[in-house]
């Protein structure tokens, strides 16, 4: 069985095209090795992110066939037996630096500007196993921009969207977080919380279950009961 991969390439100019590669399926052959194989054999110019190649750093997540997907857990045997030709695009709502490879950059930043992260603290870090299974879920997000990606209220401006959201519930529910008005601060004013279109396409798309739309009404019902 051969695989036919239909890839947006983009060189550093901006210039963009679509190449088409075969490449002979293995078994248990995943779209990340697909890739790697094309580097290697046919394409060695070819750009496009990886690192732990075991579903937990995010990293490779690439449009495929309209939808964003983990490259290094996305099987290809159906693709095989059917003969379907595979659609690989970079990320949505992103800008392109080259193939594959989109800009993250201005992620990264809106993460730190955010402070999403606990600050240490003297007192028992612990909390109780109740609390900390239900916020499991949002701590089980692996920052692999796919709910970005798919998110059509990111292209307004303001907008935080769903990822900066999942992480957000975490910290106002976590008891060691002592910011609490900071937090709900950062979704209502800054993050515009209320300007979700509850259209569930995050969900659809995470990797990990998060359910970051889940997560924002839950967020929604509970900065409406604060004073």
């Amino acid at each position: 069985m051969v695989l036919r991969l239909k890839i947006r390439r983009q060189e550093a100019s901006g210039k963009a095209y679509y190449q088409i590669f075969e490449v002979p399926y293995e078994e248990g052959m995943t779209l990340l090795s697909a890739l790697q194989r094309i580097k290697e054999d046919l394409d060695p110019s070819l750009g496009f992110r990886q690192f732990c190649r075991a579903g937990i750093c995010g990293t490779c997540t690439l449009t495929v066939n309209g939808f964003p997907k983990l490259a290094c857990k996305e099987q290809l045997l159906p693709y095989a037996l059917f003969g379907e030709e595979i659609l690989i695009e970079p990320l949505k709502n992103f800008n392109v630096l080259r193939d594959l490879v989109v800009d993250n950059e201005s992620f990264v930043e809106k993460m730190k500007s955010l402070n999403l992260w606990i600050k240490e603290r003297s007192t028992d870090p612990r909390i109780p196993p109740e609390l900390s299974k239900r916020i499991e879920t949002s701590a089980d997000c692996i920052l692999c921009l796919a709910c970005q990606s798919y998110c059509p209220q990111v292209l307004e401006e303001d907008y935080a969207g769903p990822l900066f959201f999942a992480k957000l519930y975490r910290l106002y529910e976590d008891p060691r977080e002592e910011a609490k008005a900071l937090r709900m601060r950062q979704a209502v004013v800054e993050g515009r919380l209320y300007h979700c279109l509850s259209c569930n396409k995050c969900n659809l798309v995470c990797p990990k279950e998060v359910e970051p739309a889940t997560l924002i009404r839950e967020l929604m019902q509970v900065m409406d009961v604060v004073p």
